[in-house]
C-alpha cells in the first residue's frame, strides 16, 4: 500500500490514523469472543443501532465501502474518515499459465495462486538487478523454489526452520526434480536478525564455484517476526540486492512486555521505524495498537465481507454470538475458556434457537473450562442453563455482530497499512528504496501485499 493522495509524508498520515484508532478503539481493541464481556453493544450510539437493525443484506455489504447515503451523521463521518485514510491499492492480475507443478500433494488453490502471482514479480525485479541466486526464506516443501528454477532458470537456496519440511522437500526433489540438485538447494536454518553470516556461509559452501554476485531474499509467507528478521538480514547481507516478502500473521509477533492492569502491550518488532515509534509514544498507542489491532490487520479483507450472502451473515452472527455467550458465562463463573483442537460439529437447525441448542449439545467437543489453578472443569448442566439465559437476553441482538464486523472490515486495510508503512519507513530510514505492492487477489489470499526493497 501507499499513502493516500492528500498526504505527502508518513508522519502526517500516521498521526491522523492513530487519532481515529484511539477514538474508535471500542470497535476492535479486544478479541471478538469478548464482545459481551466488554459490553461492546453498549458503545453503539442509539441511532446506529436503529440504522443497522433495518439494513438489507445488500446494504450491509455496501456499508464498509461507504456505499450508503442514509447513515446517521456520526457513522457517515467515521466511514468518510476511514475511506480518506485507506489508500487505493491496484492489483494487477497475473494470467494463470498452464504450468503444472510436478508434485501437487498439499498444494491448495490458494497456495498455487500465490506462487504464480508472486513469481513473475520476483522475476521482473530480479532481472532488473541481474540477480543470479534467489534465497527462498521459509521454503517449506519447495514449491516456490522449484517454480522459480523451472520457469525462470534461477539458482535457488531454500531455507527452512523445520527439519521435517527440509527432509520432505529433499525427498520430493529426488522424486520429481532430480535434475535440479545442483541449482536448487534446501537447508535447515532458523532465521533471526543475526543470520547474515550463516546465510553467507551456506551460499559460499553451495554456490561458491558459480561466483554469485547478486542475490534476492524472497518469502511467500513471512509470518510474524520472521518478516522483520528478513528486513534486518537484507540490510546486512552484502550480496543481497533485492528483497521481496509477503508478511502475514502480524498478531503472532512476540510481546516484549504487557500490562494486565491497563491492557498495554509492547512488541519486540512493532513499531520498528523511528517515524512510528515517536508517534507511538505521543499517542500512547500501546493501549490500542495491541494484539487485537494486529489480528484485525491480517483478518478477512473487505472484499470477502462485501460478497457474503444473507445466510452467511446470519450464520456468522449466530456462531459468534454463541461463542461470546460461552465466554461471558465463563467470565462470570471465573473460568477461562480453552479451545480444543477438535472442531465443533456443524449445526444446521431450522431456526436460531435450534442452532443454539445444537451448539450447547456439542460445546464440550470444541472447548473446555479452566479454573484458577489451570485445572479442567466440566461444562455441566448448570453452566448450560446460564448460557440459555444469556441467549434469551441477546438473541435479538445478533444483527449487531454483523454491524461490528462491517466496521472492522471497513478498518482492515487502514490497519494493515499502518503495519506495512512502519516496515517501509524502517527500510527507508536505512537508506534503501522500499515500497509495498499488491500481489494477489485478496479474496483468494487475504494477505496480498509484498514488501519490496532494493539496494542501489
Amino acid at each position: 500500500m501507499s499513502l493516500p493522495r492528500k498526504y505527502t509524508n508518513a508522519t502526517d498520515y500516521l498521526r491522523d490514523v492513530l487519532n481515529l484508532l484511539s477514538k474508535y478503539r471500542w470497535i476492535y481493541n479486544y478479541q471478538n469472543t469478548h464482545i459481551l464481556v466488554r459490553n461492546t453493544f453498549d458503545r453503539f450510539p442509539g441511532d446506529w443501532v436503529d440504522f443497522f437493525s433495518t439494513l438489507s443484506n445488500e446494504e450491509l455489504n455496501r456499508l464498509p465501502i461507504n456505499g450508503l447515503k442514509n447513515c446517521p451523521d456520526s457513522l457517515a463521518q467515521l466511514l468518510d474518515d476511514i475511506k480518506s485514510l485507506t489508500p487505493c491499492a491496484i492489483y494487477e492480475e497475473v494470467l494463470e499459465d498452464n504450468c503444472e507443478f510436478s508434485h501437487n500433494n498439499g498444494l491448495s488453490a490458494k497456495k498455487r495462486h500465490e506462487i504464480i502471482s508472486l513469481a513473475p514479480i520476483i522475476n521482473r525485479i530480479c532481472t532488473d538487478y541481474k540477480v543470479e541466486l534467489i534465497i527462498d526464506v521459509g521454503s517449506g516443501l519447495g514449491y516456490l523454489s522449484h517454480y522459480l528454477n523451472s520457469k525462470y532458470d534461477y539458482k535457488v537456496m531454500g531455507l527452512e526452520r523445520s527439519k521435517g519440511f527440509v527432509e520432505l522437500a529433499l525427498r520430493n526433489q529426488e522424486k520429481f526434480y532430480p535434475k535440479s540438485k545442483n541449482c536448487v538447494i534446501f537447508k535447515e536454518l532458523f532465521i533471526d536478525s543475526e543470520s547474515s553470516k550463516s546465510i553467507t556461509d551456506l551460499v559460499g559452501d553451495n554456490f561458491e564455484s558459480t561466483g554469485i554476485k547478486s542475490s534476492a531474499l524472497v518469502g511467500l509467507h513471512a509470518c510474524a517476526d520472521l518478516s522483520v528478521n528478513i528486513l534486518d538480514v537484507f540490510s546486512t547481507l552484502q550480496f543481497a540486492k533485492v528483497l521481496i516478502i509477503m508478511p502475514c500473521c502480524y498478531h503472532r509477533m512476540n510481546l516484549q512486555s504487557s500490562n494486565g492492569v491497563n491492557g498495554e502491550e509492547y512488541f519486540v518488532n512493532f513499531p520498528i521505524s523511528n517515524t512510528l515509534k515517536e508517534l507511538y509514544k505521543e499517542f500512547n498507542a500501546q493501549e490500542y495498537l495491541r494484539t487485537p489491532f494486529l489480528r484485525l490487520s491480517c483478518q478477512q479483507t473487505i472484499g470477502n465481507f462485501i460478497n457474503m450472502t444473507e445466510a452467511q451473515h446470519e450464520r456468522h452472527a449466530q456462531d459468534l454470538m454463541f461463542r461470546c455467550i460461552l465466554q461471558a458465562v465463563a467470565e462470570t463463573e471465573h473460568y477461562q475458556v480453552k479451545r480444543l483442537k477438535r472442531k465443533q460439529v456443524n449445526i444446521n437447525g431450522e431456526n436460531s434457537d435450534e442452532n443454539f441448542e445444537g451448539y450447547l449439545r456439542n460445546v464440550r467437543i470444541g472447548h473446555c473450562l479452566l479454573d484458577c489453578r489451570n485445572e479442567t472443569v466440566d461444562i455441566d448442566d448448570s453452566f448450560l442453563d446460564k448460557m440459555r439465559l444469556k441467549w434469551k437476553d441477546y438473541k435479538s441482538k445478533c444483527f449487531l455482530m454483523e454491524a461490528l464486523t462491517s466496521l472492522q472490515a471497513a478498518m482492515q486495510r487502514m490497519c494493515e497499512n499502518v503495519v506495512l508503512i512502519d516496515r517501509i519507513e524502517y527500510m527507508r530510514e536505512k537508506g534503501f528504496e522500499c515500497m509495498a505492492m499488491k500481489i494477489t487477489n485478496d479474496q483468494l489470499s487475504p494477505r496480498s501485499f509484498a514488501i519490496v526493497a532494493t539496494k542501489g
